[in-house]
C-alpha cells in the first residue's frame, strides 16, 4: 500500500512539473501581451539570464479559458485557443479569426462628451476601452458639477455580423454645491491649516477635479501619510466633506546618492529633513551636493501658511568651476510662494555674496569680491502629466531679477528668462517643441561672470558640451552671452518595451548685446535612446552640428528634456 502511495504522488509530481510555455499563431495581438495576460513576463532579447516562461500542465485549461476571455476583451470573438502538450513543452496554438468592429455609437447626453468616447467608427470593440469611456463621461459630469447625473451604457455585440452597436446615455439631474467641510487631524498639524489647502471651500460648485487637485496638495506635504476625503455623505445636491489627515509616523528622513551626468560628471548627495518641524507641515532640511564642477551646501527652512502660501527662507555655499575661473557664493533667500496648482507664483529677496577667483583672464572674468541683494519673483504654469517622463501637455515658466547700485548692492542691473514647452502624444509617440529667451543688463557697477548665460549641454544644444557653445577667449574659455534664445523639437517614439527612441533638433542665438545675433545659427541635430526606469527614462543622446561634422557631443541623463 505504502509503496502505491509513493508510486502516486512521483506521478503527481512528475504531472506538475512546470514546462515551457510557447504561443503560436498570433498576429494581431502581441505574444508579449499574451504571456502578461497569463501573468507571466517574457524576457526581452537582450535578458539572456532569463529562462522562458513556464507552464505547470493542471494550469493548461486554465490558461486556454484566459486567454479566449482576453482576446474577447479585445473584441475578437470568435478566437480559438487550444493546447498541445508532450514531455518537453506546451504550447497554445491561436485562431484568432475575425474581430468585432464598432458599427454605430449612440450619444444621448447634455453636454458634449465626444472626447470622452474613446471609440471611433469601424474600429475594433475593447472592453477596458468602452469601461473608460463610461468612467470618462462620469468624471466629465462630475467635473461640471453633476454628482447625481445618471448614467446608461450598453454594447450590443452582434456574432454573426462581427458588429458592435454602442450607447452611451447621461442625464445630469440638479448641479451639486460642496457643503460643510470637517476636518479630523493628528495633534501635531492644524487641521485648520490642512482644511485651506483644499482647492474648494463651502458653496462652490461640486467638482471632482478640485476634489484631486486637494489630494495633490495636501499629498505635497512631506509630514502627512494619508489623506482621505470623503464625499460620499450626500444631502441631494448638497457634498458634506469630511478630510480626514495623519501625519507621517517617521518625520525624520535620511537621502543619500550617487549619480553621472554628462554635465557636471561624477556626483554624491547626502541630506537629512525633518519633514514636521516643531509641527503644523514645517520642514527643516540640511543638503549637501558634490559633483566634478560644483560643490555646494544648504538648509531650507518652509513653513505653509496656509491658504495655499508658504514662506521659505535659505542659506547656502555653492563653489563652482567654470572654464576660466571659479565662482564662491554665499547666500540667503526669502521666499514667499503661492502654489494653486498647475499654477505658482513666487517673490523673495536674495542677498549674493559672490566671490570670482582663479581667472585666466582677470579682463574677461576679472577677480571680484561682490554683495548683490537681488528682489526677484517667478511665475509657473505647469499642464503637463508627468514631470520626469510627460507625454503632453505644457509649461510656462518667468524668472526676473535685478539690483539697484547701493551702499548695500554693488550693481544695477536686470535679467529676465522666459521659456515654455508644449507636448502632443498618440499613444505612445510624442512630439515636443520647447524654447527659451533670456536678456541680461549691466547699468552700473558689476556682476559675477556666472551671472551670464551659457548654452551648450544636455539642456542646451546638445551638439556641444556643457557651457561650451559661442565665443570663447584667446584661451578657448567660453565666454558666455548676454542674451540668448533656443529652441528644440523632438519626436519621441516606442523601440521595443521599455526602450524608446528620440530624434530632435535644437537652434541656438546668442550676444553680448542685450538682443540675440538672429544671423549667427548654431544648430544641432541627433537622436538618442530612453531606458524607462520606475524612477523616469535613463537618457543618452547624440548630437551633432550639420553645418561641421566635427562638432559633436553625447549626453547622458535621467529625464526627459522637456
Amino acid at each position: 500500500m505504502r509503496t502505491f502511495l509513493l508510486v502516486i504522488m512521483f506521478s503527481s509530481y512528475l504531472f506538475s512539473t512546470p514546462l515551457p510555455l510557447f504561443i503560436k499563431g498570433n498576429e494581431k495581438i502581441s505574444s508579449r501581451d499574451l504571456y502578461d495576460a497569463l501573468g507571466l513576463r517574457l524576457p526581452y532579447a537582450i535578458e539572456m539570464w532569463e529562462n522562458h516562461p513556464t507552464l505547470n500542465s493542471i494550469a493548461v485549461s486554465q490558461s486556454t479559458s484566459a486567454l479566449t476571455s482576453y482576446y474577447r476583451s479585445k473584441g475578437y470573438f470568435d478566437t480559438k485557443v487550444t493546447a498541445e502538450e508532450n514531455n518537453v513543452s506546451i504550447t497554445l496554438n491561436i485562431q484568432e479569426n475575425d474581430p468585432i468592429t464598432v458599427t454605430t455609437i449612440q450619444i444621448n447626453s447634455d453636454f458634449d462628451v465626444d472626447s470622452a468616447i474613446a471609440f471611433h467608427l469601424n474600429e475594433l470593440f475593447d472592453q477596458e476601452k468602452f469601461t473608460a469611456s463610461k468612467a470618462n463621461i462620469k468624471k466629465q459630469y462630475g467635473d461640471a458639477g453633476f454628482c447625481n447625473a445618471t448614467f446608461n451604457s450598453k454594447a450590443w455585440i452582434d456574432i454573426q455580423t462581427h458588429q458592435a452597436h454602442l450607447l452611451f446615455e447621461a442625464t445630469p439631474n440638479e448641479p451639486c454645491t460642496f457643503g460643510e467641510i470637517r476636518v479630523t487631524s493628528t495633534p501635531n498639524i492644524d487641521g485648520n491649516l490642512a482644511g485651506s489647502m483644499l482647492r474648494f471651500k463651502e458653496g462652490d460648485p461640486y467638482n471632482l477635479a478640485a476634489i484631486q487637485q486637494s489630494y495633490e496638495a495636501l499629498y505635497a506635504q512631506e509630514a502627512i501619510a494619508r489623506v482621505i476625503i470623503n464625499d460620499n455623505d450626500r444631502n441631494g445636491s448638497i457634498v458634506p466633506i469630511a478630510l480626514d489627515i495623519e501625519e507621517t509616523e517617521k518625520p525624520i528622513r535620511f537621502t543619500a546618492g550617487l549619480g553621472y551626468s554628462s554635465d557636471q560628471g561624477f556626483g554624491a548627495l547626502a541630506g537629512i529633513k525633518h519633514r514636521n518641524f516643531f509641527g503644523d507641515l514645517k520642514t527643516l532640511s540640511l543638503d549637501t551636493r558634490f559633483t566634478q564642477i560644483k560643490k555646494e551646501a544648504s538648509g531650507i527652512l518652509s513653513v505653509p501658511l496656509g491658504n495655499r502660501d508658504s514662506i521659505h527662507g535659505e542659506v547656502g555655499y555653492s563653489d563652482e568651476l567654470f572654464e576660466g575661473y571659479r565662482n564662491e557664493s554665499i547666500f540667503e533667500k526669502l521666499t514667499l510662494k503661492h502654489q494653486d496648482r498647475p499654477f505658482s507664483a513666487l517673490a523673495g529677496l536674495l542677498f549674493d555674496h559672490a566671490k570670482t577667483y582663479e581667472s585666466a583672464n582677470p579682463e574677461a572674468f576679472p577677480n571680484t569680491n561682490l554683495f548683490i541683494i537681488s528682489p526677484f519673483g517667478e511665475i509657473n504654469m505647469d499642464t503637463r502629466d508627468k514631470p520626469l517622463d510627460p507625454k503632453k501637455g505644457y509649461w510656462i515658466n518667468a524668472k526676473a531679477q535685478g539690483s539697484v547700485r547701493s551702499s548695500y548692492s554693488d550693481a544695477s542691473y536686470f535679467k529676465t528668462l522666459l521659456s515654455g514647452a508644449y507636448l502632443e502624444s498618440m499613444e505612445e509617440y510624442v512630439v515636443g517643441t520647447r524654447i527659451k529667451w533670456g536678456t541680461l543688463r549691466t547699468y552700473d557697477g558689476q556682476i559675477p561672470p556666472s551671472y551670464r548665460f551659457y548654452a551648450g549641454g544636455m539642456n542646451s544644444n546638445r551638439a556641444y558640451t556643457y557651457r561650451q557653445l559661442g565665443p570663447k577667449d584667446l584661451h578657448g574659455d567660453p565666454l558666455g552671452f548676454n542674451s540668448l534664445l533656443e529652441g528644440s523639437v523632438e519626436y519621441r517614439f516606442p523601440i521595443y518595451s521599455p526602450i524608446r527612441g528620440v530624434v530632435f533638433s535644437d537652434l541656438t542665438f546668442g550676444s553680448n548685446n542685450y538682443i540675440p545675433d538672429y544671423t549667427l545659427p548654431y544648430w544641432a541635430v541627433g537622436a538618442g535612446l530612453r531606458y524607462v526606469t520606475p524612477i523616469g527614462p535613463i537618457a543618452i543622446d547624440f548630437g551633432v552640428d550639420p553645418e561641421d561634422n566635427s562638432q559633436y557631443a553625447i549626453h547622458f541623463r535621467v529625464g526627459e528634456l522637456f
